[in-house]
Protein backbone atom coordinates (compact mmCIF):
# COMPACT_ATOMS: atom_id res chain seq x y z
CA UNK A 1 0.00 0.00 0.00
CA UNK A 2 1.48 3.01 -1.02
CA UNK A 3 -0.69 5.62 0.90
CA UNK A 4 -2.70 5.12 4.05
CA UNK A 5 -4.81 6.27 7.16
CA UNK A 6 -3.31 7.09 10.13
CA UNK A 7 -5.58 9.14 12.18
CA UNK A 8 -9.23 9.02 11.91
CA UNK A 9 -12.10 10.83 13.91
CA UNK A 10 -15.65 10.95 12.47
CA UNK A 11 -16.75 13.20 15.24
CA UNK A 12 -14.78 16.10 14.70
CA UNK A 13 -15.63 15.87 10.63
CA UNK A 14 -17.15 19.00 9.33
CA UNK A 15 -20.19 17.43 7.47
CA UNK A 16 -21.20 14.58 9.80
CA UNK A 17 -22.96 11.30 8.76
CA UNK A 18 -19.15 9.56 7.09
CA UNK A 19 -17.45 6.59 8.98
CA UNK A 20 -14.56 4.30 8.07
CA UNK A 21 -16.53 2.38 6.12
CA UNK A 22 -17.44 5.41 3.43
CA UNK A 23 -15.08 5.45 0.33
CA UNK A 24 -11.96 8.08 1.25
CA UNK A 25 -13.25 9.53 -2.18
CA UNK A 26 -16.59 10.75 -0.72
CA UNK A 27 -15.01 11.58 2.78
CA UNK A 28 -12.82 14.04 0.57
CA UNK A 29 -15.15 15.55 -1.45
CA UNK A 30 -17.54 16.24 1.16
CA UNK A 31 -14.81 17.57 3.08
CA UNK A 32 -13.79 20.00 0.36
CA UNK A 33 -17.56 21.18 0.12
CA UNK A 34 -16.86 23.34 3.32
CA UNK A 35 -13.74 24.50 1.63
CA UNK A 36 -14.04 28.04 -0.43
CA UNK A 37 -12.75 28.45 -4.02
CA UNK A 38 -9.89 30.77 -4.37
CA UNK A 39 -10.31 32.18 -0.51
CA UNK A 40 -6.46 31.66 -0.33
CA UNK A 41 -6.39 34.89 -2.59
CA UNK A 42 -8.28 36.67 -0.04
CA UNK A 43 -7.02 38.99 3.12
CA UNK A 44 -5.63 37.97 5.54
CA UNK A 45 -4.02 35.01 4.67
CA UNK A 46 -4.68 32.51 7.11
CA UNK A 47 -1.63 30.45 5.67
CA UNK A 48 2.34 29.60 6.12
CA UNK A 49 5.23 27.55 6.58
CA UNK A 50 7.01 25.85 10.08
CA UNK A 51 10.04 24.30 10.46
CA UNK A 52 12.20 26.73 8.34
CA UNK A 53 11.56 30.31 6.91
CA UNK A 54 8.33 32.38 5.31
CA UNK A 55 9.54 30.46 1.96
CA UNK A 56 10.18 26.89 3.47
CA UNK A 57 9.90 24.51 5.85
CA UNK A 58 8.61 20.89 6.80
CA UNK A 59 5.19 22.14 7.31
CA UNK A 60 3.03 24.27 5.55
CA UNK A 61 -0.59 24.93 6.87
CA UNK A 62 -3.77 26.76 5.67
CA UNK A 63 -6.93 27.73 7.59
CA UNK A 64 -10.14 29.20 6.10
CA UNK A 65 -10.64 32.32 7.44
CA UNK A 66 -14.71 32.63 6.48
CA UNK A 67 -15.40 28.53 6.67
CA UNK A 68 -15.20 26.71 10.04
CA UNK A 69 -13.76 23.58 9.93
CA UNK A 70 -11.82 23.78 6.90
CA UNK A 71 -8.02 23.48 7.40
CA UNK A 72 -4.62 21.73 6.64
CA UNK A 73 -1.07 20.93 7.76
CA UNK A 74 1.03 19.03 5.00
CA UNK A 75 4.17 17.96 5.84
CA UNK A 76 7.44 17.23 3.97
CA UNK A 77 9.68 19.31 2.76
CA UNK A 78 8.32 22.24 1.19
CA UNK A 79 9.89 25.14 -0.84
CA UNK A 80 7.64 28.12 -1.96
CA UNK A 81 9.18 29.65 -4.99
CA UNK A 82 7.71 33.12 -5.05
CA UNK A 83 8.92 34.59 -8.66
CA UNK A 84 7.36 31.77 -10.28
CA UNK A 85 4.18 31.19 -7.72
CA UNK A 86 5.28 27.32 -7.23
CA UNK A 87 5.52 25.23 -4.92
CA UNK A 88 7.63 21.94 -4.58
CA UNK A 89 9.43 19.64 -2.85
CA UNK A 90 8.64 16.48 -0.99
CA UNK A 91 4.84 15.62 0.71
CA UNK A 92 4.46 13.09 3.49
CA UNK A 93 1.68 13.50 4.38
CA UNK A 94 -1.55 15.99 4.96
CA UNK A 95 -3.82 16.04 7.91
CA UNK A 96 -7.43 17.53 6.96
CA UNK A 97 -9.63 19.35 10.44
CA UNK A 98 -10.35 22.84 11.65
CA UNK A 99 -8.20 25.31 12.60
CA UNK A 100 -4.06 25.77 12.99
CA UNK A 101 -2.62 26.48 15.83
CA UNK A 102 0.63 28.77 16.21
CA UNK A 103 2.67 25.85 16.07
CA UNK A 104 1.79 24.67 13.06
CA UNK A 105 -0.46 21.28 14.10
CA UNK A 106 -4.40 21.35 13.12
CA UNK A 107 -6.51 21.79 16.07
CA UNK A 108 -9.04 19.18 15.27
CA UNK A 109 -7.83 17.00 13.11
CA UNK A 110 -10.22 14.21 11.71
CA UNK A 111 -8.22 12.55 9.01
CA UNK A 112 -4.38 12.07 8.32
CA UNK A 113 -3.28 10.48 4.97
CA UNK A 114 0.62 9.41 4.65
CA UNK A 115 2.29 8.37 1.63
CA UNK A 116 4.94 5.52 2.27
CA UNK A 117 7.17 7.12 -0.01
CA UNK A 118 6.21 11.17 -0.45
CA UNK A 119 5.29 12.65 -3.05
CA UNK A 120 7.87 14.64 -5.06
CA UNK A 121 7.68 17.74 -7.09
CA UNK A 122 10.23 19.75 -9.06
CA UNK A 123 10.55 23.59 -9.87
CA UNK A 124 11.43 22.59 -13.08
CA UNK A 125 8.15 20.75 -13.63
CA UNK A 126 6.49 24.40 -12.66
CA UNK A 127 3.20 24.43 -11.28
CA UNK A 128 1.65 21.49 -12.33
CA UNK A 129 3.75 19.60 -10.28
CA UNK A 130 2.07 17.10 -7.69
CA UNK A 131 2.84 18.76 -4.54
CA UNK A 132 2.28 22.16 -5.92
CA UNK A 133 -1.33 20.87 -7.55
CA UNK A 134 -2.23 19.36 -4.33
CA UNK A 135 -1.37 21.74 -1.85
CA UNK A 136 -2.99 24.72 -4.21
CA UNK A 137 -6.08 22.30 -5.19
CA UNK A 138 -6.61 22.16 -1.00
CA UNK A 139 -5.70 26.10 -0.54
CA UNK A 140 -8.53 26.65 -2.85
CA UNK A 141 -11.21 24.59 -1.67
CA UNK A 142 -10.80 21.29 -3.66
CA UNK A 143 -9.23 17.68 -3.65
CA UNK A 144 -9.85 17.47 -7.36
CA UNK A 145 -7.44 20.37 -7.95
CA UNK A 146 -7.72 24.01 -8.73
CA UNK A 147 -6.75 25.64 -12.36
CA UNK A 148 -5.32 28.99 -11.80
CA UNK A 149 -5.31 32.88 -13.32
CA UNK A 150 -2.00 31.63 -15.46
CA UNK A 151 -3.72 28.91 -17.37
CA UNK A 152 -2.41 26.34 -15.24
CA UNK A 153 -4.65 23.19 -15.83
CA UNK A 154 -4.99 20.83 -12.84
CA UNK A 155 -3.68 17.66 -13.23
CA UNK A 156 -6.19 16.30 -10.58
CA UNK A 157 -5.49 17.39 -6.74
CA UNK A 158 -5.31 14.75 -4.12
CA UNK A 159 -7.57 12.48 -5.91
CA UNK A 160 -5.51 12.28 -8.63
CA UNK A 161 -2.40 12.02 -6.31
CA UNK A 162 -3.87 9.01 -4.72
CA UNK A 163 -5.11 7.16 -7.11
CA UNK A 164 -1.76 7.31 -8.39
CA UNK A 165 -0.89 5.31 -4.99
CA UNK A 166 -3.29 2.81 -5.81
CA UNK A 167 -6.49 4.47 -4.24
CA UNK A 168 -9.38 3.66 -6.34
CA UNK A 169 -12.90 5.20 -5.93
CA UNK A 170 -14.32 2.17 -4.26
CA UNK A 171 -11.23 2.14 -1.27
CA UNK A 172 -12.84 2.70 2.11
CA UNK A 173 -11.13 4.56 5.05
CA UNK A 174 -10.69 1.12 6.92
CA UNK A 175 -9.22 -0.08 4.01
CA UNK A 176 -6.42 2.29 4.11
CA UNK A 177 -6.30 2.41 7.87
CA UNK A 178 -2.88 0.91 9.39
CA UNK A 179 -3.41 -0.19 13.06
CA UNK A 180 -1.10 1.13 15.34
CA UNK A 181 0.19 3.87 12.99
CA UNK A 182 -2.59 6.22 14.84
CA UNK A 183 -0.32 5.78 18.15
CA UNK A 184 2.10 8.15 15.97
CA UNK A 185 -0.02 11.30 15.93
CA UNK A 186 -3.14 10.75 18.01
CA UNK A 187 -6.20 8.71 18.57
CA UNK A 188 -8.22 6.57 15.54
CA UNK A 189 -11.70 6.93 16.87
CA UNK A 190 -12.64 3.34 15.77
CA UNK A 191 -11.59 0.05 18.08
CA UNK A 192 -9.46 -2.68 16.35
CA UNK A 193 -12.58 -4.77 16.80
CA UNK A 194 -14.26 -2.32 14.59
CA UNK A 195 -11.80 -2.14 12.02
CA UNK A 196 -11.20 -6.02 12.16
CA UNK A 197 -14.91 -6.25 10.91
CA UNK A 198 -14.63 -3.23 8.50
CA UNK A 199 -11.92 -5.00 6.53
Amino acid sequence: MSAYVTQYNETLFPEGGYTVNDPLFDVLRAFDDSGVAGEHTGVPNYGGFWGGDAFSGTSYGFTSATVDGYAFVATGNLTYDFPTHTLWGSLESITLGAGVTSTGEVVSPFLTIEFDAALQGTLAEGRANVVHDVLWGLMNGSVDGASDSAGTVSPGGLIAALEDQGVTAGTTVADLYVPGAADLVGDFAVTETEYALAA
